[in-house]
């Protein structure tokens, strides 16, 4: 997992993935509608999201937001 950013739960039907450093918001998975569905989200800023899918389970929904960011922070140029 990155070592710059977690996740926070918010209830169960919750969950975000934020900068440590800052707090920033850079992800979110959610329930649908109190189903068994989760979809995952990437959040640039509060104008600008990508729906990355929906998944079976809240261990994939996750997953999806930490390797998106994974790739994201290997190819970012400093």
């Amino acid at each position: 997992m990155n070592k710059f950013k977690e996740w926070k739960d918010a209830d169960n039907n919750c969950h975000y993935f934020f900068n440590i450093e800052d707090g920033m918001i850079v992800g979110q998975v959610h329930n649908v509608s109190h189903t068994k569905v989760w979809v995952s989200k990437i959040v640039f800023n509060f104008n600008e999201e990508k729906f990355i899918g929906q998944y079976v389970t809240l261990d994939f929904a996750k997953k999806a937001i930490e390797r998106y960011w994974e790739i994201q922070d290997r190819t970012l140029l400093e």
